[in-house]
């Protein structure tokens, strides 16, 4: 008898079925009555798919007994939306029915099909309709969806506040935004203006909602339009609920530098542009190990050690000067990094003579490195990625073994728990998250009887804490890079055990298919790699023959790679990371 045989395309076979069972009504027990219509399914597909289905029909209530399921308050149409993703794994999602379709999804549980509304509202971000997608994705925990409507928000304003669907938002969503240190509007007058339309349209209800929108904007602006505004205020009834506020902010500032410094530091502060620049941090050069960080910004003609500052103050220049990068607290080569709006977060590694379990972080706008607690356990070669809001760490080398466990990281608690492990362990493998999803790309583990280079890949499933297989690399890599960009992950470069690599593979995760793409221009394994501006930097790493300091970019659109400007230091087992950094105060 041949063991482990399998049929790739028996799935398909019973899913189609399973569809045409649920189709025809075959053997069908359970009935579930709808607002508007009678559905009929079966409990063992219901129960499989869904948790909630699960404990309903198998805890001896009452809908178990009696094989008869009420939800008068959901559409039948939207119900069949999501038994058809039940028993097919594909839903026909519309403008008009996902955000239904999404709220079911959470509600039964069904932790795949909410992956795919919130992709299907990510692909479908506009300014016309991105606040209203943040408060699905915040109501139903999308962290990182709504993560991208609200910077989509910010970064297109005005857009945003001319929208007739702006004046039907949610109060703390409207709070939210202006909360929010960067704005694309030309003066803080425009925001004012948008937040009394906003009461306007439904004073009864929201007038208590005026003074403390109006505390999170710079009314400077008032000095010079007092009057206009008092009438505007006055004609609108809304005058009485501001004059406590807007008193103050008219009162021009007689006193010394001290006073003046501090009313300022009482206003909002607004920054009216955001600046991309690319880190790079640690890693081993000529036998040294390294805790220096490099930058690279627009208007720079070669890598500094030095970041530009944050403005805070108006008309304050500078933010053309510059502020030195201090060092990492350890020195480290081969550790983990992740990125969240503008803190960087460096996990574990090695030194020269032992691996680390310490981790830091780095606060772009205090320009600072801070501890955070120890890994479980001193480990390099690790993943490190963002899923949801949450930071996850995975896989790693320690003195004893490849570690195959999932750690993710609670701020608030400053503690580490563990998750479901991969079926692998590995480590120099890449991690990235997308769709909800973490992936888990080749790298080095053990396998047959020995250290062996694997071309393996595995996703995980937050909802289900379970690592699945998914389809295998073209070529065995470790010491690789990846990235995600424009809804694909890239395996780039790394080494497969007899040669440094420069090929490249793209993951479409629809399809579950890997298909070779552009090759870098140089060869290299142990490099950075982070996205900016929808291009994919390579950087450093070691070519077979030596360290580099050269600098890779690849635009996926023309599906070519260019070299740009070169690193002051060759080194390899770095990090990289993208930032933004806060442009001058408006």
């Amino acid at each position: 008898m041949v063991e482990g045989v399998s049929d790739s395309g028996w799935h398909a076979t019973l899913t189609r079925g399973l569809n045409e069972a649920w189709q025809t009504r075959l053997f069908t027990d359970l009935v579930i009555r709808t607002q508007d219509q009678v559905i009929h399914a079966h409990k063992v597909i219901l129960a499989a798919a869904s948790p909630y289905f699960r404990a309903m029909l198998s805890a001896g209530l009452v809908e178990g007994q009696t094989q008869t399921l009420v939800l008068e308050d959901v559409s039948g149409n939207v119900l069949n939306t999501v038994l058809t993703f039940v028993y097919t794994g594909r839903a026909s999602l519309t403008e008009h029915n996902v955000q239904e379709v999404l709220t079911l999804a959470d509600y039964f549980q069904i932790h795949s099909l909410k992956k795919l509304c919130c992709y299907h509202l990510k692909t479908h971000l506009v300014s016309r309709t991105c606040l209203r997608v943040y408060e699905v994705a915040a109501l139903h925990r999308c962290n990182d969806l709504a993560a991208e409507a609200l910077a989509l928000a910010t970064s297109q304003c005005s857009e945003v506040l001319a929208q007739p669907d702006f004046l039907t938002l949610q109060p703390e969503t409207l709070l939210t935004l202006l909360k929010q240190p960067y704005l694309s509007v030309e003066t803080e007058e425009t925001l004012f203006e948008g937040v009394v339309d906003w009461v306007s349209k439904n004073p009864p209800e929201r007038q208590k909602w005026l003074p403390v929108l109006i505390k999170n904007i710079d009314l400077e602006f008032l000095k010079s339009n007092r009057n206009k505004w008092l009438t505007v205020l006055k004609e609108k009834q809304l005058l009485e609920d501001l004059k406590n506020v807007i008193e103050p902010a008219v009162v021009e500032c007689n006193g010394d530098d001290e006073d003046c410094e501090n009313q300022y530091s009482q206003k909002t502060i607004r920054h009216s542009a955001m600046e991309e620049v690319l880190l790079v941090m640690g890693g081993e050069s000529n036998g040294r190990l390294l805790r220096n960080t490099e930058c690279f910004a627009v208007g720079y003609s070669s890598w500094r050690c030095s970041i530009p500052e944050v403005a805070r103050r108006p008309n304050n220049r500078s933010y053309h000067q510059l502020q030195v990068l201090p060092p990492m607290q350890h020195a480290r080569a081969y550790c983990a990094v992740a990125t969240q709006q503008n803190m960087v977060y460096v996990l574990g590694g090695q030194t020269t003579k032992t691996f680390l379990a310490s981790c830091e972080c780095y606060n772009v706008l205090s320009n600072s490195w801070h501890h955070l607690n120890d890994l479980p356990e001193a480990m390099h070669g690790s993943g490190a990625a963002f899923l949801d809001g949450s930071l996850y760490l995975a896989g790693g080398k320690s003195q004893e073994r490849y570690h195959s466990g999932l750690w993710v990281y609670s701020e608030y608690k400053d503690t580490w728990s563990s998750r479901g492990s991969m079926g692998l362990g590995r480590a120099h493998f890449g991690l990235a998250a997308l769709h909800g999803s973490l992936y888990a790309v080749g790298g080095v583990g053990w396998a047959k009887g020995g250290s062996q280079i694997l071309d393996s890949c595995e996703k995980y499933d937050p909802g289900a804490d379970v690592w699945v297989p998914i389809a295998s690399l073209g070529q065995a890599r470790a010491y690789l890079g990846v990235a995600v960009i424009h809804d694909h992950l890239y395996a780039i470069g790394g080494y497969n055990g007899s040669q440094w690599l420069n090929c490249v593979e793209r993951y479409d995760p629809l399809r579950d298919q890997w298909t070779s793409v552009s090759p870098m221009i140089s060869a290299r394994s142990s490099f950075g790699v982070t996205v900016s501006h929808g291009r994919i930097y390579c950087l450093g790493g070691f070519s077979g023959e030596s360290n580099l300091n050269s600098v890779e970019k690849y635009n996926p659109r023309t599906n070519m790679w260019h070299c740009v400007q070169s690193m002051q230091l060759r080194r390899y087992g770095l990090v990289a990371a993208t930032v933004s950094v806060p442009g001058a105060v408006r």
